[in-house]
């Protein structure tokens, strides 16, 4: 059954009451047709279009991100306006001699090959906690993953009972709703067959009371 069943269920199964539902698919087989389906989407398009349409959605059209982060607002206005990234400045990765005989220059060199370094050190030390560690890392990341899943799934089964349990409860509302709706459309039936009569009776009584007093204006002229 279609999850989107639930949304028309009775109000019976969805415990409220403000909601008159006069959809009975399990009942109404004419819906079945190719000819009748196509005359009721074409009303419903019809009443859509007179309908004065709204936005559902509570949320805000537009937002302002990164307020509060002077660098990423102005990035975020970058992406927004498609312009190019700037390129890293890959000199600082370089190690590069001084330019001159300048004490500065030396300096300058001296500090970035220190700096050079640092960085490989903390590399090197990374790439070790990675191989002592991120096996049992990942490990414990899929541990985790799989229980999610599962609690995914466990949830994804309950929900699809008690949607199937909602469609049962519908249905055996519908067929005990038929049951009534049969038995009025039989009375109806009888009564306009009895008023059919009725009228038929009448009809004759008047013909015979008309030609009774064409009888009598007759009979008194003679």
């Amino acid at each position: 059954m279609s999850d989107t069943l639930i949304e028309s269920s009775s109000t019976k199964a969805l415990g409220r009451s403000d909601i008159d539902i006069d959809a009975l698919p399990y009942v109404d087989r004419e819906i079945d047709d190719a000819d009748m389906k196509a005359s009721v989407d074409r009303l419903i398009e019809q009443e859509m279009r007179r309908m004065k349409r709204k936005e559902r959605s509570e949320l805000p059209l537009s937002v302002d991100l990164f307020q509060n982060n002077d660098i990423l607002s102005q990035e975020w206005h970058r992406v927004g306006k498609k312009e190019n990234l700037v390129a890293l400045d890959e000199t600082r990765y370089e190690l590069q001699g001084p330019d001159s005989d300048d004490v500065e220059a030396w300096k300058k060199a001296v500090d970035n090959t220190k700096a050079q370094l640092e960085s490989q050190a903390g590399s090197m030390f990374n790439l070790e906690l990675l191989q002592k560690y991120g096996a049992n890392a990942w490990r414990v990341h899929n541990y985790q993953l799989e229980a999610d899943l599962k609690q995914i799934q466990q949830e994804t089964e309950d929900y699809r009972n008690q949607i199937n349990q909602i469609n049962r409860e519908r249905k055996a509302d519908q067929m005990k709703a038929a049951e009534t709706l049969q038995a009025l459309e039989n009375k109806w039936s009888d009564l306009i067959s009895q008023n059919l009569q009725v009228e038929i009776g009448c009809a004759a009584l008047e013909s015979e009371v008309e030609e009774l007093r064409q009888y009598r204006q007759k009979m008194g002229t003679q």
